[in-house]
């Protein structure tokens, strides 16, 4: 069973997985050091998902699983050799919780419930502004009185 975060963005910083996920397993052939968290992506598994099930597991059971990634991976000769070391080292970055506690971790979304009474007193609004603006288009015009100047044109034709 594994625990990813859902429906969050910011869920995966508040995680507390990203010390472990980050932290470096080794330098690769070309140079460029290597993260527990590309080591598993490059596996095809979710880095997220996969730390957060050994977070549950003991040690001593997840060190070898680790060392078996790390050594898939195209690493220099000395950081292959080492695997197992650098394993159990990074082993002690995951955060040790239960896994009731590691789920509640991974949704830091709150919930909002809408009050049973918004819908109506939205539509009342709504209801009400329609009113006024009917009001409005079905005022009877009043003629406007003639001015002076009007007047007097008006007689003289």
């Amino acid at each position: 069973m594994s625990i990813a975060p859902q429906g969050d963005a910011f869920a995966l910083k508040n995680s507390g997985l990203n010390v472990f996920l980050f932290a470096e397993v080794g330098t690769e052939q070309n140079g460029s050091p290597l993260t527990v968290l590309s080591t598993l992506a490059r596996l095809g598994k979710d880095p997220w998902a996969q730390a957060a099930e050994w977070a549950k597991m003991p040690a001593a059971a997840t060190v070898p699983r680790l060392t078996q990634s790390i050594i898939q991976m195209p690493l220099c000769p000395r950081a292959l050799a080492e695997a197992g070391a650098t394993s159990a080292r990074l082993i002690m970055l995951l955060p040790r919780q239960t896994g009731a506690t590691m789920q509640n971790a991974g949704r830091t979304v709150i919930e909002f419930r809408m009050p049973e009474w918004l819908p109506r007193a939205v539509l009342g609004v709504i209801l009400g502004l329609a009113v006024v603006a009917g009001a409005f288009v079905a005022a009877p015009t009043t003629p406007a009185t003639p001015t002076p100047v009007e007047q007097t044109i008006g007689s003289e034709r």
